[in-house]
C-alpha cells in the first residue's frame, strides 16, 4: 500500500488595500494613474495582492460605516482627493492597521506619509516667473475645500507676493470648483472677459488646469507666453505636447507610489515602526509656455 502524502498547508496571502473615492475622475487623471502605476510596479516585485476599495461619499457620510472592517486587508493605501481623517483613524485606531497616505500634508497628521514640498514647488514656479521679469503674477488655484496642498500653496504664493512688495490683484486670481482641463478653461475665460487687465504670468494648481487655461488664451487669440506666461504643476506627460509645451512643477509620483509600497510592507512586516514621514523634492521643468 502507498504511502498518502499529506499536501503541506497553504501560506494565507497578503492583501494591501487601496482606498479612494468613487468617482471616474480617479482613472481620468493622470496625477493619480501615475502614483497607481508606481504602486502596482512595486507590488509586482512582493507576495502581496492588491484590493481596491472605492468608497462612495454617502458611505463616507455615514458615521456608522466602518469601511475598513468590511474588507480584509493587511495594510491600506489611502489615495483620494483629499485625506479623509475618518479613514486614518478607522484604520491607525480601531483597527491597528498600517496606512500610508500621500500628499496633501499638514503637520497636524500623525499617520505614515510621504508627500511632496508645495512651499518649494510653489517657489520653483513664481520664481521662475520673476527671472523673466514678470511682476503681475496670478494663480488659478484648485479647490481648497478639498485640498490642502491647494490651501498650502495660495498661502505660500500670497506670501511671496508680499515679500517681492508685489500687490495681489484678486482679478488675477480664480479658484476652480474641481481640478480638471475644463475648469482651467472655464476660469481663464472668466478672467478674460471680466478682467480690466490679465496677468503677466500665471501659476495653476496643476498641469490639466494649466493645459485648459492656455486653450482659452489660444481661442482668445492672446499669445501664450508672449502675453501671459503660463507654469503647471505634476509634471504630467501630456504637458509636453500641448502648444507650446508647458512649464511645469513636476513631482516624482511614480518613485510616491513606490515608496508607499515599500513603507507599507515594512509596516506591516513590522520592519520599522511609524509614523513614518517622508517628504520629496519637486523640479522645475522650463518649456516653451514660459
Amino acid at each position: 500500500m502507498s504511502e498518502q502524502r499529506i499536501p503541506a498547508p497553504t501560506q494565507k496571502r497578503r492583501t494591501v488595500g487601496l482606498l479612494t473615492s468613487f468617482t471616474p475622475e480617479i482613472f481620468k487623471s493622470e496625477y493619480f494613474n501615475r502614483i497607481i502605476s508606481g504602486i502596482i510596479g512595486a507590488l509586482r516585485q512582493t507576495p502581496y495582492d492588491l484590493k481596491f476599495i472605492m468608497v462612495k461619499d454617502e458611505e463616507y457620510a455615514d458615521a456608522s460605516r466602518h469601511i475598513i472592517k468590511e474588507h480584509n486587508i493587511d495594510g491600506l493605501l489611502l489615495l483620494t482627493w483629499r485625506i479623509h481623517p475618518k479613514y486614518i483613524e478607522e484604520a491607525m485606531q480601531e483597527s491597528d492597521l498600517p496606512v500610508v497616505i500621500i500628499n496633501d500634508y499638514t503637520s497636524e497628521v500623525k499617520a505614515n506619509i510621504l508627500y511632496c514640498d508645495n512651499a518649494q514647488g510653489t517657489r520653483l514656479a513664481f520664481n521662475h516667473q520673476l527671472s523673466r521679469g514678470y511682476k503681475k503674477i496670478g494663480m488659478i488655484q484648485g479647490p481648497d475645500e478639498a485640498s490642502l496642498d491647494a490651501r498650502e500653496r495660495y498661502q505660500v504664493y500670497r506670501d511671496l507676493l508680499k515679500q517681492y512688495d508685489l500687490p495681489f490683484e484678486p482679478s488675477h486670481f480664480r479658484k476652480c470648483n474641481y481640478f480638471f482641463e475644463e475648469d482651467g478653461y472655464l476660469k481663464m475665460m472668466d478672467m478674460i472677459h471680466t478682467s480690466k487687465s490679465l496677468p503677466r504670468g500665471l501659476i495653476c494648481f496643476n498641469d490639466d488646469i494649466a493645459i485648459g487655461a492656455m486653450r482659452a488664451l489660444k481661442e482668445s487669440w492672446i499669445k501664450c507666453p508672449e502675453e501671459v506666461a503660463v507654469v503647471g504643476y505634476d509634471g504630467i506627460e501630456k504637458g509636453k505636447y500641448v502648444d507650446p509645451p508647458l512649464t511645469t512643477v513636476k513631482q516624482p509620483l511614480e518613485v510616491m507610489g513606490r515608496e508607499m509600497v515599500n513603507v507599507l510592507t515594512r509596516l506591516i512586516e513590522g520592519k520599522i515602526r511609524g509614523p513614518f514621514q517622508k517628504m520629496l523634492s519637486p523640479e522645475l521643468i522650463i518649456r516653451q509656455s514660459t
